[in-house]
């Protein structure tokens, strides 16, 4: 069911009116609208079985019935099912991790587009490139700027924020801004985004979808979809979405840069090594 929903979440902003009307309404109640009869959702939403029908074939489906059979079969772990117990063993609690993780990553990939076409373009072409995040974010944006910097390419990744505005301040056209940020509205973050727009950097972010001001300030978006079983309000899996996108735009670049990618990793590695020795021997 959860591909589905994302792929109708993901079109929302896009549908007629009275398609949308209908989007929502399956949206809230996903478990409800699978028992209903066309004429029954139809009234319960105010629309037309016409308008309903053709919804249903934007999805993909001959007709309103093929739609609730796939409603209906696609069923996704639900919070009874994955809720950890008191009583759960480590290997329990593992699995039901790795599974959360799994989902997050189907999800998200469900989510992809031609952006991620885009984002890799502007990437390879980058003069620079540089990461803004906080929190648990900044550990992803380090690593993917510790990964591209031995492709030759500069850029930064800062913690202090002060340092992430001063940034954005001396990014110029032909540099690449890369946010990651789940709810989009991290002050600081969307500051430094709308700055680097400003300066006529290409802007991308890996962010949840939905409506944020760090969307007003951003050319590329990557979406993300989060199944987390944590307890709270962290959300950890969101990470392993982060981590896998910025994972696969390294890889995507590599094989772009060819020869050369191989030739500055290689340049890199020898740096380390005889850095590593001088090391041992001082």
């Amino acid at each position: 069911m959860k591909g589905l929903l994302m792929r109708i979440r993901f079109q929302l902003p896009s549908l007629p009116r009275a398609e949308r009307v209908v989007a929502e309404a399956l949206l809230e109640n996903p478990e409800a609208i699978s028992g209903l009869t066309l004429a029954q959702l139809a009234k319960e939403t105010g629309s037309s079985d016409a308008s309903i029908i053709r919804f249903c074939r934007r999805m993909g489906f001959k007709g309103y019935t093929d739609f609730k059979t796939a409603l209906g079969c696609r069923r996704d772990l639900s919070d009874e099912d994955e809720e950890k117990e008191n009583q759960d063993s480590m290997m329990v609690i593992l699995k039901k991790v790795f599974r959360g993780n799994m989902q997050t990553l189907t999800d998200t990939l469900s989510l992809a587009t031609t952006n991620y076409d885009e984002a890799l373009n502007a990437m390879v072409k980058a003069k620079s490139i540089h990461f803004f995040g906080v929190g648990d974010a900044y550990a992803v944006c380090r690593m993917a700027h510790m990964k591209i910097s031995r492709l030759g390419i500069s850029g930064s990744a800062y913690s202090d924020v002060t340092q992430q505005l001063v940034a954005a301040a001396n990014i110029k056209p032909g540099d690449v801004a890369f946010s990651v940020s789940y709810e989009g509205r991290s002050r600081n973050v969307v500051e430094a985004m709308k700055i680097a727009k400003e300066r006529g950097a290409v802007t991308i972010c890996i962010t949840k979808m939905n409506k944020s001001p760090l969307l007003h300030y951003v050319d590329i978006a990557l979406f993300i979809s989060v199944s987390d079983l944590t307890i709270g309000r962290e959300k950890v899996a969101r990470r392993v979405a982060d981590q896998a996108i910025l994972d696969a735009l390294f890889v995507g670049m590599s094989i772009r840069m060819g020869k050369e990618a191989v030739k500055k990793m290689q340049d890199t590695h020898k740096v380390m090594e005889i850095n590593k020795i001088k090391r041992k021997e001082g």
